[in-house]
């Protein structure tokens, strides 16, 4: 990565956190207008202040495209030619904002090329800050205090092993995965955790193993998995390759695993057998 683009990291996480604050003003108010997307999905009106803060932001600070969850979609004919866009979701985890449990974050990712330079990840309500990168490390601030680096822990089958699940959006597949990887791993504990959080806590190594079989979108993963990466962990594919962003006209994922020890046969066990 180019100095030119580190030096931006500051600046995103400046916009992060400023839309972290638009969001816990409205989870302040008894009525955060929450309506039903076409999707059937919900949204409420913080997703739209966040976005707002964060597409002004982004927009100030580069050209780049910004390709964000809450605001309209660039046809496929123009975002085949991006090289390098701003993958944004505003408020990831709406349904723990709804819930008022206080997983839900700003996820802000630099693509380039299909694959993120880096990402930055802000949980509001705890005021803890993720970013990474490949060749930048990964990195954790709480509460303003100084940033600590933090990296993936070590695969100890033969102690515990810390798998997550979603605290929102488990499905039959991915439970079916991890009653599979139960067989497996006599010592396998399981943890539901809300939005991308998860990803993050594998990075720094609370967490081996987070399966995701079923649908999210390509805002879901693409800051987590720049902090995964830069923690030495890895998300991938089914077919073993690294997670690719903006390579087809849809822009859901397909299942996906994030492994914090690279060392790891991931092959032994992934993709889940059918």
């Amino acid at each position: 990565m180019t100095s030119s683009f580190e030096s931006l990291i500051p600046q995103i996480i400046h916009i992060a956190r400023a839309a972290g604050d638009a969001i816990l003003t409205v989870y302040a108010q008894e009525d955060v207008g929450i309506q039903t997307k076409a999707d059937d999905t919900p949204v409420t009106r913080a997703d739209f202040c966040a976005n707002k803060v964060i597409v002004a932001g982004l927009k100030a600070l580069s050209h780049f495209p910004v390709l964000s969850e809450e605001s309209e979609h660039n046809p496929w004919h123009e975002r085949q030619n991006w090289q390098r866009y701003w993958l944004v979701d505003p408020l990831d985890g709406t349904r723990e904002f709804i819930n008022r449990n206080g997983e839900f974050s700003v996820n802000i990712a630099l693509i380039e090329n299909n694959y993120p330079l880096f990402g930055v990840f802000h949980l509001p309500f705890f005021d803890t800050t993720y970013w990474g990168g490949i060749g930048l490390g990964a990195w954790k601030q709480e509460n303003k205090a100084d940033a600590k680096a933090i990296t993936t822990r070590k695969f100890q089958p033969e102690h515990e092993v810390v798998a997550l699940s979603s605290r929102s959006h488990i499905t039959e597949a991915t439970g079916r995965y991890l009653n599979t990887l139960e067989t497996i791993f006599p010592n396998l504990a399981l943890k539901k955790v809300g939005s991308s959080l998860k990803s993050c806590l594998v990075a720094e190594g609370r967490a081996d193993i987070y399966p995701r079989l079923g649908p999210t979108c390509e805002w879901d993963t693409g800051a987590v998995q720049a902090i995964v990466e830069g923690a030495g962990g890895m998300l991938l594919m089914p077919d073993g390759q690294r997670f690719v962003y903006n390579a087809k006209e849809s822009l859901v994922n397909g299942d996906f695993i994030v492994l914090g020890d690279q060392s790891i046969g991931w092959s032994e066990f992934w993709p889940p057998r059918q």
